[in-house]
């Protein structure tokens, strides 16, 4: 499984160290959090590449209206 460029094993370990930081019930309550931020920027992101998806093709559909007039 691969999640920002890190495999499991890299993930585990994080997953150690952040329980022995600062305890398993605060671990699932950050993981908790950690997982709505990500969702928060992933949904960001697909709006952001759909609406850059969508004046590209205006772009290219403006400049094929331009050529096909000449």
């Amino acid at each position: 499984m691969k999640f920002f460029s890190l495999g499991a094993g890299e993930l585990m370990l994080i997953l150690v160290f952040a329980i022995l930081a600062v305890g398993p019930k605060e671990t699932i309550r950050l993981a908790g959090q950690a997982r709505e931020v990500i969702g928060t920027v992933q949904r960001a992101f697909n709006e952001l590449s759909g609406e850059v998806s969508r004046m590209a093709s205006d772009v290219v559909s403006s400049i094929d209206e331009t050529e096909t007039k000449k």
